[in-house]
């Protein structure tokens, strides 16, 4: 006898039923009560109008509802959430006690009210329902549990449908009504007992929300999307309730038959819909998508409407209503309210309703327009109101198609909340009012604020600048002195160019020429012949001060006035001069590119490299980098075994770029050499945009320690946006061994459970943890690889956040991102309802069985990942000494000793 669980695909998670069972039976009373209702409803109207009203009083629906909707949504806005519900549940209540009195001497205006009252009670009580479905459960859950909420409702549809059917000939078509009443107290009794933290936060305060329903609709694609889909839902809807009610009224003339055909008829459609809820709906949904779920019920109608089209017989009327009764609040409904997940809660509360409302009934009121302008202005008969609904559905097709990249948007945007955006601040110094702002700053703040503020006013140039910018001349800080240097190279106003010239004096050589250039830009004769005659001079601040001038901002022609043998007189007493001329030394060494100039910059280098001071050789190591000489990479990389030289050293090595990638190369493939140093190197390849870096650390993946592979995959990452080709082959390869490593580092945890063994196992399942946290990043950065790497980015946030709305939200948001291939390995290993079963589940998949703990240690000891192996061997017990004789003789000294240390204890 095959499994039910697994027939019906029912997944009922641990602390879910508290939640899903009151839910399942609130909305299976709810829709009972409604179709009790809605044969009553046809039923009389048919009776008492006939069905050429029927397009009449659609338009009333629309009218009326839209009003309703309106005021709903005002009402929403500010109440709680958790009186929401309740009260207007109890208004429908109200409402239908007072129709029981009112029904059995209604007159025409009485049998309307009751039509447009039955239409707003099935649309507003089942929305409330979802949105408090919505809150209950995150987006994995409910992508398991809507169905079995839809079949709930379905359930009671039949059970309502069969009712009406048997007890209308004892009771009468009107004494439905106060049945209706008494099922929905009880589904308000049970919604009651539903609780979440949308409803508890509900309790704490009201909407802090200022935008209207509407502009919050407008604001989103997917909510746009929603309307369009539910208005052309609605618009097809109301084409075959007129065609279905037509042909009805044709073959059954007495009120009470078609009462009890209409019961009859909605039994049958709803064991239909109810079947495939059970065995099909979750099994869309969890393997295709939402989606293709979503072309259920458009592609169901057109059939239905085509059948109508070729003839007028009651099994073409039944055909038209199968899509609309067995799909819409099955499969359609499950689906639409899966799309409504990633709307942030506040949003859902203040727009669902109104779309639900709101869209259907004007969606509705158009509908029936066009039905009495076809049928009474064009002449047109109901069987030809058939190509109107293939309009509608074309139209809708092509919705549902847009909605996917909406959904995925909605979900990124979601995942994207956890995240704090940055602000930029922007001054605009059109205004004199804004300059004077900024000028009156440099006055009087902290050397923070006057630095900013002089960045801000960077180039401009204005004459009520040079005043308190001169005065920022005298400042103690030589930052602030550069700053304001800057600024004064920009003005037109009188300067105090006798402080600048001082400034060129200075030791540090960047403010030197700074006020060099200052004077440079502000010099009223030939600034030629002025340049040279400061190369000649005496000063050695001054000739340091122009050479750096030309490095800095020379022209070609300014360049060729300095050669080897004038730099070499300049700088080759700098070894035994200050820190600050060393420095400077070492800062020219990277701006100086001449040809000429080659051998002359190498003997340079070569001092700065041996410097006995550490300023001077961080500056010599960043200055290397501008270089670019393949013959200073080995020295830079020595330095990345420095700690204070380690990250200078990177961005050098980066700098030189493809000189240095023979280098790097060598030392990353060389498994002898330190594994610090190549592990800074793999990070240096990751700024290297070549396409032989992408070949290179792809093909070096797998072959070294787990660590290494770890930087050598956040390098790949790094390289994904440069627009390089990857191999997707060659990726799949290797995220298919990592989803087999993360498979196994699961096993091996599910082995290792419990609390038994001393401090050695209690260390071994904290590394195989932390080695579950390393194998997942591994598996999303590869993914990242394959798939928009931001997009793999918030989805990894999203599983490692301890938020399990956020777990759910990236889960979901994967589920509708990943190729089918890819996911149907993946997430059974992310969304489970322990790890032992998603062992269980995904056995099969994978080669090594991992049941015990002698496997598990055999597989331990055999591990690339150093640390591992060495955990592994302190906790072996005396079960399994055999596995530790090999070890004895292993090149790690740490696997040696743990080994050791575990035969020791034993014996």
């Amino acid at each position: 006898m095959p499994n039910l669980k697994k027939v019906v695909a029912v997944d009922v998670r641990p602390g879910e039923w508290a939640r899903l069972l009151p839910l399942v039976l609130a909305y299976a009373l709810l829709m009972a009560s409604l179709y009790v209702l809605k044969p009553a409803r046809n039923a009389l109207f048919l009776d008492a109008m006939g069905a050429a009203q029927l397009p009449y009083v659609l338009l009333l629906v629309a009218l009326v509802g839209g009003i309703a909707a309106v005021l709903f949504a005002r009402i929403s806005r500010w109440a709680r959430p958790d009186l929401l519900v309740p009260g207007t549940f109890l208004v429908l209540i109200a409402s239908l006690l007072a129709f029981w009195l009112l029904l059995p001497h209604a007159s025409t205006w009485g049998v309307y009210s009751f039509y447009i009252f039955v239409n707003l009670y099935g649309l507003m009580s089942t929305s409330l329902l979802w949105l408090m479905a919505n809150a209950a459960f995150n987006p994995r859950e409910a992508r398991r549990l809507f169905g079995i909420v839809g079949t709930g409702g379905i359930a009671g549809a039949i059970a309502g449908s069969a009712f009406t059917s048997w007890i209308v000939g004892v009771v009468g078509t009107e004494n439905l009504v106060p049945i209706c009443a008494l099922l929905l107290t009880i589904s308000l009794l049970l919604l009651r007992l539903v609780r979440s933290a949308a409803v508890e936060d509900g309790k704490k305060e009201g909407s802090t929300q200022t935008a209207s329903p509407l502009k919050m609709i407008a604001a989103s694609d997917l909510l746009r999307l929603l309307a369009g889909m539910a208005a052309l839902a609605a618009a097809v809807a109301a084409v075959a309730d007129v065609q279905f009610n037509a042909i009805v009224e044709l073959a059954y003339p007495d009120k009470d038959a078609k009462t009890a055909f209409f019961g009859q008829f909605f039994a049958v459609l709803n064991i239909f819909a109810i079947l495939f809820q059970m065995l099909i709906t979750p099994r869309i949904l969890r393997s295709l998508g939402v989606i293709p779920a979503l072309l259920f019920l458009p592609l169901s109608m057109a059939a239905g409407s085509l059948a109508v089209l070729l003839t007028p017989a009651l099994w073409a009327g039944i055909a038209v209503k199968i899509g609309d009764g067995g799909f819409r609040h099955s499969i359609h409904k499950s689906a639409t309210e899966i799309l409504f997940l990633p709307v942030p809660a506040e949003i859902k509360r203040r727009t669902k309703v109104l779309l639900d409302a709101t869209v259907d009934n004007l969606a509705t009121g158009l509908g029936a327009l066009l039905v009495l302008l076809l049928t009474t202005v064009v002449g047109v008969s109901f069987q030809q109101l058939s190509y109107l609904s293939f309009f509608f559905v074309a139209a809708w097709l092509v919705l549902v198609l847009f909605s996917r990249s909406a959904y995925i948007d909605a979900f990124r945007r979601a995942l994207d909340r956890r995240e704090i955006d940055e602000g930029e601040l922007t001054v605009d110094l059109n205004e004199a009012a804004a300059l004077d702002s900024v000028a009156a700053s440099l006055k009087g703040g902290s050397e923070r604020q006057i630095a900013y503020a002089l960045d801000v006013l960077g180039t401009v140039s204005a004459r009520r600048l040079v005043e308190p910018v001169s005065l920022l001349l005298l400042h103690e800080s030589a930052e602030v002195r550069r700053r304001a240097l800057t600024v004064l190279q920009n003005q037109t106003g009188p300067i105090d160019l006798a402080r600048v010239e001082e400034l060129v004096d200075e030791e540090d050589l960047e403010e030197s020429v700074e006020a060099f250039y200052c004077l440079y830009r502000h010099h009223d004769g030939d600034t030629a012949a002025w340049l040279r005659a400061a190369l000649a001079m005496e000063k050695r601040t001054w000739r340091k001060a122009a050479v750096g001038y030309i490095v800095e901002y020379g022209t070609a022609e300014e360049r060729d006035l300095l050669d080897a043998n004038y730099m070499r007189s300049l700088f080759d007493s700098s070894w035994q001069g200050s820190v600050k001329e060393r420095l400077g030394a070492a800062r020219i060494l990277g701006r100086l590119r001449q040809p000429e100039l080659g051998d002359y910059l190498h003997e340079l280098a070569r001092e700065l490299m041996n410097d006995s001071d550490r300023q001077v050789v961080r500056q010599t190591i960043e200055s290397l980098g501008t270089l670019a000489a393949p013959e200073h990479v080995p020295w830079l990389v020595a330095r990345l075994a420095d700690r204070d030289y380690r990250h200078a050293a990177r961005q050098a090595l980066a700098a030189c770029g493809e000189v240095a990638l023979p280098n790097l190369s060598k030392y990353l493939l060389d498994d002898e050499f330190d594994l610090g140093q190549r592990l800074a190197i793999a990070r240096v390849l990751g700024q290297i945009h070549r396409q032989e870096v992408v070949d290179l650390l792809l093909g070096q993946l797998g072959r070294s320690v787990p660590l290494l592979d770890v930087a050598l995959i956040k390098s790949l990452s790094k390289l994904r946006n440069a627009g390089l080709s990857f191999d997707r082959s060659e990726v799949e390869r290797h995220f298919d061994k990592a989803l087999e490593l993360y498979f196994n580092v699961l096993q091996l945890q599910v082995v290792y459970a419990g609390d038994d063994g001393g401090a050695e196992l209690h260390l071994l399942r904290r590394v195989l943890g932390e080695k579950r946290q390393e194998t997942l990043e591994g598996l999303f950065r590869l993914l990242g690889l394959l798939y928009d790497p931001d997009d793999m980015y918030r989805a990894y946030l999203g599983l490692v956040s301890k938020g399990a709305s956020q777990r759910a939200s990236a889960l979901e948001f994967l589920d509708n991102v990943l190729e089918r291939a890819v996911k149907e390995r993946l997430l059974p290993l992310l969304d489970y309802a322990s790890v032992e079963a998603a062992v269980a589940q995904e056995r099969s998949l994978y080669k090594r069985q991992l049941n015990n703990r002698f496997e598990a240690l055999g597989y331990l000891l055999q591990a690339h990942d150093d640390w591992v192996r060495a955990c592994a061997a302190f906790s072996t017990g005396r079960d399994a000494l055999v596995l530790l004789e090999p070890l004895l003789g292993d090149p790690r000294a740490m696997v040696r000793e743990a080994a050791v240390l575990a035969l020791a204890r034993a014996h």
